[in-house]
This record gives structure tokens, C-alpha cells and sequence, in this order.
């Protein structure tokens, strides 16, 4: 069974927007921003009905030492989500970028994300 690793990248919306609507597998490279984190990364989803149907609320939290990271406070990027196996999916869809929020705490640095899906993350 997967696991979610220890670390997770930020993909600027340019970079991939057109391959996720086009359907298309999503690749690392190196401009993706690639953060350790300093524990395990939090994810869950879950599924909301209502009168579009179903969608999936996931929930992102990572803590990361680097300090870079405030920089993508308040902003919308991708967030790609490692897997133990070497694999990757991404938080967001072709239509919508999940907005991140940074919170600094006690020399640690907290990013978070929610963002309402219509098909559930495969892990």
C-alpha cells in the first residue's frame, strides 16, 4: 500500500495547468520547489454530496524548517503530494488552484491547503 512521504513540492499553475486539462500524467521537474518536512505530512479527504454531486474536501498540512516558505503565503499554487512508492499526485484541478496558507511557529513553518476535488486522490 502507498504511503505519503516525507516531503511535497509547489507547482506554479503555469507549469501545469494544460497538462491537467488535457488529461495528461503530471511530471516532476526540477522548478517544482521540493520542502522536507519535519514530521508527517497530513492529507485526508472527504467526500461532500450535494447538488453538483459528489466532491471531495482534502485537507493538506505540512510543518517545514525553511523559511523560504513564507513566500508562498497567501498565494495559489499546486501542491504535489509524494508517495512513498516514488509517485505523485496533485492537489488541485485544471479549472481551480488551491490557495496555501503559511503560518510560522516556533522556528517552524506550518502550510496548509483545503480544496474541494471532484474525483478523490488515488493513494
Amino acid at each position: 500500500m502507498k504511503e505519503i512521504a516525507s516531503r511535497f513540492c509547489l507547482i506554479d499553475p503555469e507549469e501545469i495547468r494544460q497538462l491537467l486539462k488535457d488529461g495528461e500524467k503530471v511530471e516532476l521537474s526540477h522548478t517544482m520547489g521540493q520542502f522536507p518536512t519535519s514530521g508527517r505530512v497530513q492529507f485526508s479527504q472527504e467526500p461532500s454530496r450535494g447538488d453538483d454531486g459528489t466532491s471531495w474536501e482534502q485537507s493538506f498540512r505540512a510543518v517545514v524548517t525553511d523559511p523560504t516558505i513564507m513566500v508562498y503565503n497567501g498565494i495559489r499554487m499546486y501542491v504535489g503530494v509524494f508517495c512513498t512508492d516514488g509517485t505523485f499526485f496533485v492537489i488541485g484541478s485544471a479549472t481551480e488552484t488551491p490557495m496555501l496558507t503559511v503560518t510560522p511557529y516556533e522556528n517552524s513553518y506550518v502550510l496548509e491547503t483545503v480544496f474541494d476535488a471532484a474525483e478523490p486522490a488515488l493513494i
